[in-house]
Formats: C-alpha cells, sequence, structure tokens
C-alpha cells in the first residue's frame, strides 16, 4: 500500500475504451464497462501510471524501466482473471 504513496500521481486512475491504444508510460490494472464506449460487457479499461510496485492485467504493456516480478490473480468485473506484479527496476550506481 504505502508503494503508491511515493508516487502522488500513481494514485490517479483513468478510464479508456477497450479500443483505444494504452498510453505510453501508463499500465492496464482493470476492465471496466462505459456507456461511453461501442460494445457490452467490460468494454473499457482502467489505466494509471503505474508507483514503485503495481499488479496490472495479464495484457498490460511494461513501461520501460519496469520489469514483471511474479504472476497473481486479480479480481475483475468478470471474475478472476490472470495479472502480474510489476516494480520498477533500480538502477545500480
Amino acid at each position: 500500500m504505502a508503494d503508491h504513496l511515493d508516487n502522488p500521481k500513481a494514485r490517479m486512475n483513468r478510464v479508456i475504451c477497450a479500443s483505444a491504444p494504452v498510453p505510453g508510460g501508463w499500465v492496464v490494472i482493470g476492465d471496466h464497462h462505459s456507456a461511453a464506449c461501442d460494445g457490452e460487457g467490460a468494454n473499457a479499461r482502467v489505466i494509471k501510471r503505474p508507483g514503485r510496485r503495481e499488479v496490472v492485467t495479464a495484457d498490460s504493456p511494461v513501461p520501460e524501466g519496469y520489469r514483471r516480478v511474479k504472476e497473481t490473480e486479480i479480481t475483475g468485473s468478470e471474475g478472476k482473471a490472470r495479472g502480474w506484479l510489476i516494480e520498477l527496476v533500480r538502477s545500480e550506481e
């Protein structure tokens, strides 16, 4: 939980239509239904800029500087799904 507190921008979620590309540097953290998007069911994605560690959907892009750490299970609008824990890679100085 405290991982998000080090990056206030990481706490701001946005919703985009599933047909839209995920902007660079953002990750998908869930699926959602939006009347503003075409289709039924989970036709939208919940996206955000990742904090130091983040649980993302299995099909989420992994931004530059991050790596997949461990496969996990997430609960979404359509039940349980596969996901990944990603984390910021620290450069060695």
